[in-house]
This record gives C-alpha cells, structure tokens and sequence, in this order.
C-alpha cells in the first residue's frame, strides 16, 4: 500500500491525515490517533484501486468499441480481463441458437503458461460444465479450487485440457456476458488469478468478480455489435453474390468478368499498399477500404441488366434473324431475276435454248454468291476493309417481292448502316445504348443503405470507364476527379476484356500484346500510369492469368 501511495503535501487528495487541506474521501487537520489513521489509508487505499479499476475498465471499453472484427475482438476481451484481473488463463464461449437448440461455441482461449493447438468446437448446454451453467443460470461462479468443487454442486470441472496439456487449474472465476436486455450472449471464464505482490497462485475476490461482471457487460455489447456488422455483411456478401449472379445471367459471353476485375482491382491496391514509394507511397488502404474496392468490381457492370440483350449479347454487325432475312432475300431475289429474264424472252417469242438458260441461272447464282460473301464479310466485327466498304453500294438499290406484293430493299437502309460499321459490331446508338450501363450502375447503387465505410461504392462503379484524358464516359471527368479506386479498376477491366477467351466477337489477346495494349493507352493518358506500373512489376495479371 506504500509503494502505491502518493503522499502529498496538502490537500485536495484521497485522503489527508494530520495535515490541513480538503480531501476527497476524509479530512482530518490533527492526528486522530494510529488505529484511525490506519482504517483512513485504508479506506483511501480502497478507494484508490477502485477509482483506478474504473479508469481501467474505462480504458478496455473504448478499446472494444474501436474493434468490428469479430475474432480480433474475441482476442482482445480476452486480453483485457487477464490483465485487469491478474489471471493466466482464460476462455471466451459464445451461446449460439435459441431455446432447445442453444449450443456453446468454444470462440477463444488464451493461456500464458502452455501452448496447445486451438480447435473451435461447439458443445451442448448443459448445467454440469461450469459454462454451461452460467449461461443457463445468468449468475457467476468464483470457485478457488475447481478440484475441491462441493459433491451438491450441479457442475463439474472437466479437466481433459489440465490432462493434456500438463497444467493446473486451481481458481476459476466465470461471469456470463450479458447485453443491455440481460440476453446472455457469451461466457467470460478465467483462470487461476496470479498474486499481485508474488506472482504466485492466489484466488479471485468479490471486488474480482464485480470487475469481472462489468468488463462482460462491455464485452457483451461489444460482441453484439460485432456479430450485428457480422451478418449485414454477410447480407452484403449475399446481395452482391446474387447481383453478379444477374450480371452474368443477362449477359452470358462476360461471365466471371465481375469476379476477376474484383480480383485484380483488390490486387493492384494491394499492391499499392505494399509500395512505401512513388506516386502513391503515401496511399495506404484499410481492410474496410479493400472491401469496398471488391464490392465495387462486383458490381461496377450491374447496369447492364437496364440494357437490351440483343445489343448485349450481339456479336456481330447484324442480329442472326436479320442477317438470315438478308440472305434469304438475296435468294429469292435471284431466282425472280432469273425468272423475268426467261418470261421476257417467251414474251418476245425467242425459242427456248437449254444451255442458255443455264447459263443465266449459273450467272445470277454467281452474282449472289458474291453478294452473299459481301454481307457476311460486312458482318464481322473486324476492321472493315475499304474495298468492302466501298462494295456495300451494291446493296444499295437491291429489291424484291415481298408477300404483300410490294417491292421493298433486300437489305433495309438500317441494316446497310450496320453494315458499315468501320469497327467492332455496334452502331452508334447501340453503343451508347451499350455505354449506358455505367450510369445505371450508379442510379442502382446509390439507392442502397450503404454502411458508412462502403459508402463510395456507387462513385468509384461509375467513374470505371472514365479516362485521365476526359474521353471516358458518360461524363468525361478529368484525370483529378476521378477516384484511385476507378482509375485503377479501368486497367483491370480493360486488362479482362483483352484477354478474356468467352467473348464470341473476339478472340483472346495473348498477355505480352495485352501488356502492350495498357501500356499504349496509359502513353496517350487514359490509363494511370503509376498505377499500371505497379500492376505490371508485381505481376497483378498472374491473378487471372489460368482463369481469363
């Protein structure tokens, strides 16, 4: 009690003995005699560890509530109670189920004499373990040796891991963890409490056990909380599951795009994050900021559902159905010529020749055959060739008879425009029929109660195609508006979209002309270019490599 005391002059102080001032607890200005003056000490002493265990327990509250991570916390609490009542050893159950289905989840231990592997197990609630009946019963147990437990007592000490492990427990102090509406939640169980003074074995008082009880009770609220964040992510991990699942149900040739631009996006920040230099040496992600970065990419294409599946899906300049009512019309449109050409000739009383009818017939066979090659070569989404641009006016004045008996165009002027596309397999419109589906992304997401640390997610999802140089889309921001985040999602989205081997438009590019690619447009200022570096010397691509 000496060495803890600090004596002062005067007062204000816990306690003032035979020296004027004001005191907190007792104020006496003569000597009021050695027995009074000791039950005066003792009293401030008392008072003394009181105040200090509140402002320890105040101490461990602050630090649960700064910690969400479930295990972490469980290890934390655990810390915590050992240090602030001195024991060696100690366990943390968690009660899990309702009513007959109630189980104890064996969550946590701790032991700073010996070591044994750690094993989750789950075991039944039952009055005759020392947890079992404090989660049954709500009330403590402080019990100064678990060998000499009374033969009425309902519980019993199982000593399987004194046995294996070579140890031995001697006092166990066990409080239930209880919420604010005296739910039990947990099981707080320590052991053998260490004498302050000489570290040797000693016993858990009443004082312990009330300190013990309110440290569950913030350990209780702590844990709810954390199981609560728990099972909204676990809702969130859910909810993005099945969006992405409705991604690819939409649009079938992408599927898994979603999952490897999360892959290489969460990379790249990785990546980001191990490099103490650079560009962004002074960039660090948290764990909550790299789930955000995933959801994300997750879910950057999910607009795609607010746009048509024939422009989703199209592969070509020309839907299926439309370019076999083309080809078909072509046909049709030969064997009328052919047919014109004969009933004119019996018309104007020319005799029949079989080998030159024949020969008309092979010729305008021939001339479909070439505008047939012309449509499909057309089609393709390749480069389109002059030459065959420059052939497409073939089409142009093409008619047949249609069944109402009109004359109409073989190939219709909307068809013909398709036709012509210089590159890729999309009009204009389609395009931005295509390129609307960033902004329905974000008018999605937005509208979802996002926790506050995955709160960005809806701008970082619409900024993924937007370009340093303003060119992106849809609303051509600067390369200083645009998130990190995005910036580094668009390499990996376009680094996907290269060497993705599903898309029937295109083939897969190989890796080096893909590097090639990236690296061409972080040159012309689309792409970041510190951010592609990084992707490229810690070799972010290998994630998706075996899987593109």
């Amino acid at each position: 009690m000496r060495r803890a005391l600090d004596f002062v002059d005067e007062g204000p102080a816990d306690v003032v003995v035979g020296s004027p001032g004001e005191g907190l607890f007792a104020t006496c200005g003569i000597w009021p005699g050695a027995d009074a003056a000791l039950a005066l000490m003792k009293a401030g002493w008392e008072r003394s560890k009181d105040r200090q265990s509140m402002e320890r327990l105040h101490e461990v509250g602050r630090a649960l509530a700064s910690e969400q991570n479930l295990d972490r916390l469980l290890d934390l609490i655990l810390t915590k109670a050992r240090e602030l009542l001195k024991a060696e050893a100690g366990s943390i159950y968690l009660l899990n189920g309702e009513d007959d289905r109630r189980e104890l989840l064996f969550a946590h231990t701790q032991n700073a004499k010996v070591k044994l592997p750690f094993h989750r197990i789950v075991m039944p609630v039952s009055h005759q373990t020392l947890a079992g009946f404090v989660a049954l019963t709500g009330q403590s147990l402080n019990i100064q040796d678990v060998y000499r437990i009374p033969e009425e007592a309902p519980y019993r000490f199982n000593d399987s891991y004194d046995r294996q492990a070579g140890y031995r427990t001697a006092s166990v102090l066990v409080v239930p963890m209880q919420d604010t509406e005296g739910q039990v939640l947990g099981i707080l169980q320590l052991l053998n409490r260490l004498d302050g003074d000489t570290g040797g074995a000693g016993v858990f008082s009443a004082a312990d056990q009330g300190l013990a009880q309110s440290l569950a009770g913030q350990a209780a609220v702590a844990v709810k909380n954390a199981q609560l964040r728990l099972e909204i992510e676990q809702l969130f991990e859910g909810f993005v599951a099945a969006s992405v699942t409705a991604i690819e149900a939409r649009d079938p040739v992408t599927s898994g795009h979603s999952g490897r631009v999360a892959d290489l996006t969460v990379g790249l920040a990785e990546a980001v994050n191990a490099t103490p230099n650079g560009t962004y040496g002074d960039l660090l992600f948290t764990e909550r900021q790299l789930r955000e970065i995933r959801y994300a990419s997750l879910l950057h294409d999910f607009g795609k559902v607010g746009v048509r599946e024939q422009v989703l899906v199209k592969a070509k300049k020309l839907d299926p159905s439309q370019l076999e009512i083309i080809l078909q019309r072509l046909r049709q449109r030969e064997l009328e010529e052919a047919l014109e050409l004969l009933s004119r000739a019996w018309r104007g009383g020319e005799a029949f020749e079989g080998s030159r009818w024949e020969q008309v017939i092979r010729d305008r066979q021939q001339e479909t055959e070439r505008l047939i090659h012309l449509v499909r070569q057309s089609n393709e989404p390749t480069v389109l060739p002059q030459a065959v641009a420059d052939g497409l006016g073939l089409l142009e004045n093409l008619t047949f008879s249609h069944w109402s008996g009109e004359r109409r165009e073989v190939v219709e002027p909307d068809s013909l425009a398709c036709l012509r596309i210089r590159k890729g397999s999309l009009s204009e419109g389609e395009r931005l029929e295509i390129e609307s589906h960033v902004t329905h992304t974000f008018r999605f997401l937005e509208r979802i109660p996002w926790t506050r640390d995955l709160a960005g997610i809806p701008d970082i999802a619409y900024a993924h195609h937007e370009r340093l140089s303003g060119q992106g889309y849809p609303r051509r921001l600067g390369a200083l508006e645009i998130p990190v985040q995005s910036k580094a999602m668009a390499i990996s989205d376009v680094f996907d979209a290269l060497t993705a081997r599903d898309r029937p438009y295109k083939g897969a590019v190989p890796l080096e002309r893909s590097l090639a690619i990236l690296e061409e447009e972080a040159r012309d200022g689309a792409l970041d270019r510190p951010l592609l570096d990084l992707f490229i010397e810690a070799k972010v691509f290998e994630r998706t490599a075996l899987r593109s």
